[in-house]
């Protein structure tokens, strides 16, 4: 979806180098883009992580048909994790993120809020012995106002008849299941699929002309291809 409660999917790629590293404190391409760990025993880890979206352009959807472009977000943040151990043969956890959002378009950089997304996360690998590893998670997400106004604001200046001046408020943003599968095709190059589908229903902004409907779905497909690995690898992490 280009945005949250969006009637407007659009298809988007990338190919990019990517780095897993598990160090004591810095670690990369596990659960998120980044994250530097502070904190981390058998029931709780603290973090500062990163995550990032794509951006959308508002000439091919039609709600925002001549407003700005929306640009890529990064976000960035502490987050607590309450580990609940091993829970039929996976990893159980509560995610509590705490991030600040920034938009940008590579020429500028604004700051756009401020999100909190807990969600509880189940990953279990070689599923029924399948050799397929599984991750999935369940949340909710709240954001503060200016978060809102960058997707669901009206300026006077931009409406129409169809698209009524809209003050965006903060709050309950929506909730979404996301649901992913892992399979080693050779000892260097993993497939991904995924699935997201998001609930919008009594978020804070359900009256903006730009919230369209309380139901979107996405799929993520990928490959990794593994060039080099150490000699020394994680065992713990």
């Amino acid at each position: 979806p280009d945005y949250p409660a969006a009637d407007k999917n659009s298809l988007n790629g990338i190919v990019l180098p990517y780095v897993i590293y598990r160090g004591d404190i810095l670690r990369l391409g596990t659960d998120s883009i980044a994250k530097g760990v502070f904190i981390d025993n058998d029931y709780t880890e603290l973090n500062v992580s990163l995550a990032a979206s794509f951006n959308a352009n508002s000439h091919d959807n039609d709600a925002r048909l001549g407003m700005p472009d929306l640009d890529y977000l990064a976000e960035i943040g502490p987050q607590l994790k309450i580990k609940f151990g091993e829970l039929y043969d996976g990893k159980a956890e509560l995610q509590l993120p705490v991030r600040a959002v920034l938009s940008t378009d590579f020429g500028r950089v604004d700051h756009r809020g401020y999100l909190f997304n807990p969600k509880f996360s189940y990953a279990r690998k070689n599923i029924f012995n399948s050799g397929f590893n599984m991750s999935s998670s369940i949340g909710s997400s709240f954001a503060t106002k200016k978060l809102h106004t960058y997707f669901y604001r009206v300026e006077p200046s931009l409406a129409t008849s169809t698209r009524p001046a809209y003050e965006a408020d903060g709050g309950y943003l929506g909730s979404a299941i996301t649901l992913g599968l892992s399979y080693g095709i050779t000892d260097h190059v993993r497939a991904y699929v995924g699935g997201h589908v998001g609930y919008y229903g009594g978020a804070a902004n359900e009256d903006s002309p730009l919230f369209r409907q309380k139901v979107d779905s996405s799929l993520h497909v990928g490959f990794t291809w593994s060039i080099f690995q150490s000699d020394t690898h994680a065992t713990s992490h």
